[in-house]
């Protein structure tokens, strides 16, 4: 006579499923949300990981992607509404780089926007916690060195600022150099500003960054607008590097700033009309196309 097969090991296969099935369907929810926001839908993205927040207080994934949702909303109070959700993130995985590093970049520009002390001494705190964690982190390096370049004395210090621009310059050279460009365009020493670019293109005359900020130079300041112009120019005739460098709609933009600024209002207009049919979401171009005469 056979054995009967015992129930328990049968009850305890439908427990565990009974157990599972909740928490994929969570699991599959948040990866649903996260694909909306990566397809920038965002109204049906912050909907999604709103109901997901309220269930789940303590996701933290969901805390840092609703902060990039609203943060994408792009009006007046944006960034007041994200930040919470940023630093929600961050207290509930502190041992996250990725989410230290956004919540304080974020915080720091909400510091600029309402000149608030306290969120930028979080803002640096949170990126100082996560180039601790992940010194390759380059986003928290770059936070930090425009930190300590831009805030006054005695919180500011140019040679800490100095100090995260090496390190970053050790990672990623072409990083370097449009973070060096732009310290010296702050500071108006334009001299400055192009000697850099003239030697990283004597180097590499196809750097895509560096074409780009130097027509970028050019623009901002009215000198070498000629060269400014030919580097753009040959900027358009090189892939993107990647997502992060600038788009063709911005160089298109950028050379209607140059022909702008040499007196080409018909280029200028070819220019931004070119920018807008390559990308219609560029404010820029909008606002520079409407105010040309």
């Amino acid at each position: 006579m056979s054995a009967r097969p015992s129930l328990f090991p049968l009850l305890a296969a439908a427990l565990a499923l009974g157990l599972l099935a909740p928490a994929a369907r969570a699991d599959a929810a948040l990866d649903n949300a996260i694909a909306l926001f990566r397809a920038k839908q965002f109204p049906a993205a912050r909907a999604a990981l709103e109901k997901i927040a309220a269930a789940e207080p303590a996701n933290a994934a969901a805390c840092y992607y609703l902060g990039q949702t609203l943060l994408r909303r792009g009006d007046a109070t944006a960034l007041d509404d994200a930040v919470p959700w940023f630093e929600k993130a961050s207290q509930l995985e502190p041992n996250n780089a990725k989410y230290l590093a956004d919540f304080g970049g974020a915080s720091m520009q909400l510091a600029g926007k309402n000149t608030s002390y306290s969120a930028a001494a979080k803002g640096r705190d949170a990126m100082e916690q996560a180039i601790k964690l992940d010194p390759d982190n380059l986003d928290a390096r770059e936070g930090l060195m425009q930190f300590y370049d831009r805030a006054p004395w005695p919180i500011g210090s140019s040679s800490k600022a100095d100090t995260q621009l090496e390190e970053i310059r050790k990672r990623d050279p072409d990083r370097a150099i449009v973070l060096g460009v732009s310290q010296k365009v702050r500071a108006k020493d334009f001299a400055a500003a192009f000697k850099i670019l003239d030697e990283a293109l004597a180097k590499n005359p196809a750097n895509y960054n560096a074409l780009y900020i130097y027509g970028r130079t050019a623009s901002i300041s009215g000198q070498n607008l000629e060269r400014g112009c030919d580097c753009l120019k040959r900027c358009l005739t090189l892939p993107q590097p990647g997502p992060a460098s600038p788009s063709p709609s911005n160089v298109w933009n950028r050379l209607g700033n140059v022909d702008e600024k040499l007196q080409r209002p018909a280029e200028a207009r070819a220019a931004y009309e070119t920018a807008l049919r390559l990308d219609p979401a560029n404010r820029q171009a909008a606002d520079a196309l409407a105010k040309l005469k």
